[in-house]
């Protein structure tokens, strides 16, 4: 906080509104205001999911949770600790866990009719044996005991666990870690699915989709001016055009490198003069460049003031993010939808290409959350997949709420039910054929044990099945369960 001409760290909370202070390249904006001085480039991401650097200058606001890229910024505060974006997400992330529904367990309203009801069987058992065959009445007594044994409901209560640890156990093989039974059971009920875009289906880094020189230009060649211009730039467009470029970079051809922050970069390649940037930044300089309006990210290049070409950039796709969106569709997700707080046009090219049914952008934590709220379907769940600051109360209010672990925040990561550590797209429906292959042993499982019990039970009434067969009844079915239950370890998921 700045106070007197003096900088003093002091804590976010103590610091009024009203409060002048100062961000740093690097750090983290605390307060939400409007900056008063200085001009820098913003990440925005965390706040927004804007993949983009935003620009900040004297009137510009900024949220708590920005983070300042380049140069120093004096932001006068609006709003203290309690009442900025940033609390205002971990507020909302809060009251959307408290309505949440439970999931109810299968087990326990069966056992409130099974138990009983055994007991009774075996009860009438002993009381009518002898009435009816004339039998003794220790004969009755041993025929209800062979039946109370087999019944033990041992091997019902253990099926149930058994074939969630094991199907909760494969997904950590896969990388999918799960907060408890009761979601690897609701994946399979999925209906509709909500993804976040930066960093959850696109990496969050920007590649040279297309190279567009001038006639007489080749795209090596432009490719290598722009390139060498760019390569000590610190803004990610210029680390993208670098990595770009396939040839041999010689650094020690670079001189009297200028970057300017939101502009561009001027340098001398071999001595001669090189412009790369936004069209306004070389028009400032002289540069005479095409008309029209841009489209997407587009960054020019000029040689000895002379314009190149110009080279389009984009937020990647993630490798399996088409073919998790396929793989949803085949398992009866009916609805799929994109909420980013990215530009329109970004948004709107990766929905397209996805194959979403609906793209919401420009949006701020409680739009996303209000959209979540909105299409939650009226048959199955809802899911979100997310993994920014911004993503906490979405994943929080969503029936099922997964986070990209490999880039998330640690606040999504602890709004979220489900964490897939490698932050790939294809672990949700990975995670969904888990869920319907587990549901199957599960249903194995019980129609073996009550089958074998059933069985033997109408044996030991008949008095064809004594106490050995009673006891295998019972411990050798709790076996069957258990190496049932650990096929799923071998269980083939086409993906």
């Amino acid at each position: 906080m700045k106070k007197a001409g003096a900088v003093d760290d002091v804590p976010p909370s103590e610091v009024l509104p009203g409060s002048l202070i100062e961000v740093r390249p690097g750090e983290r904006v605390p307060l939400d205001g409007v900056v008063t001085g200085g001009f820098s480039v913003l990440d925005t991401s965390a706040m927004t999911g804007e993949s983009l650097p935003v620009e900040a200058g004297s009137g510009s606001p900024v949220l708590a949770g920005y983070i300042n890229g380049q140069g120093v910024l004096e932001v006068r505060t609006e709003r203290d600790w309690r009442h900025s974006a940033l609390a205002r997400v971990q507020e909302q992330v809060e009251a959307a866990s408290g309505r949440k529904s439970p999931l109810e367990g299968r087990l326990s309203s069966f056992s409130r009719i099974y138990t009983p009801l055994v007991i009774s069987i075996a009860a009438l058992v002993f009381l009518l044996y002898p009435l009816v065959t004339s039998g003794s009445w220790a004969d009755g007594l041993f025929r209800a005991l062979v039946l109370l044994v087999i019944s033990c409901p041992c091997a019902l209560v253990l099926s149930i666990p058994l074939g969630f640890f094991a199907g909760i156990g494969r997904a950590a093989r896969q990388g999918i870690l799960l907060k408890g039974s009761n979601y690897l059971d609701a994946l399979r009920k999925v209906k509709t699915v909500v993804f976040d875009k930066t960093g959850t289906l696109t990496e969050g880094v920007f590649s040279v989709d297309e190279v567009l020189p001038r006639d007489g230009v080749s795209p090596e060649e432009l490719l290598y001016w722009a390139a060498h211009a760019e390569l000590s730039a610190s803004h990610p467009l210029g680390r993208s055009i670098v990595k770009a470029y396939e040839g041999t970079l010689f650094p020690d051809r670079v001189a009297e490198l200028v970057e300017v922050t939101g502009g561009g970069v001027s340098a001398r390649v071999e001595g001669r003069p090189v412009l790369v940037g936004k069209k306004s930044f070389l028009q400032e300089a002289g540069v005479r460049t095409e008309e029209g309006e841009d489209h997407g990210v587009t960054v020019y290049a000029a040689l000895d003031g002379i314009l190149l070409g110009c080279l389009r950039l984009s937020d990647r796709v993630k490798p399996g993010a088409e073919r998790a969106v396929r793989k949803l569709r085949e398992l009866g997700v009916s609805n799929l939808v994109m909420l980013t707080g990215d530009s329109s046009s970004a948004g709107t090219e990766v929905g397209l290409k996805l194959g979403m049914d609906e793209v919401f952008c420009g949006l701020m934590p409680a739009g996303k959350l209000e959209h979540v709220r909105r299409l939650r379907p009226e048959t199955g769940l809802l899911a979100f997949v997310g993994d920014g600051m911004n993503d906490a109360p979405s994943l929080a209010a969503a029936d099922i709420g997964i986070a990209m672990g490999g880039v998330g925040s640690d606040t999504a990561l602890q709004a979220a039910d489900v964490v897939v550590m490698k932050g790939d797209p294809l672990a949700v429906p990975l995670g969904m054929m888990l869920s319907q292959a587990t549901e199957r042993i599960i249903v194995q499982n019980i129609v073996l044990i009550l089958g074998v019990k059933i069985l033997v039970m109408v044996l030991g009434i008949l008095g064809l099945a004594g106490m050995w067969a009673a006891v295998m009844a019972d411990v050798g079915v709790c076996l069957l369960a258990v190496g049932n239950s650990m096929r799923i370890f071998r269980v083939k998921l086409d993906m």
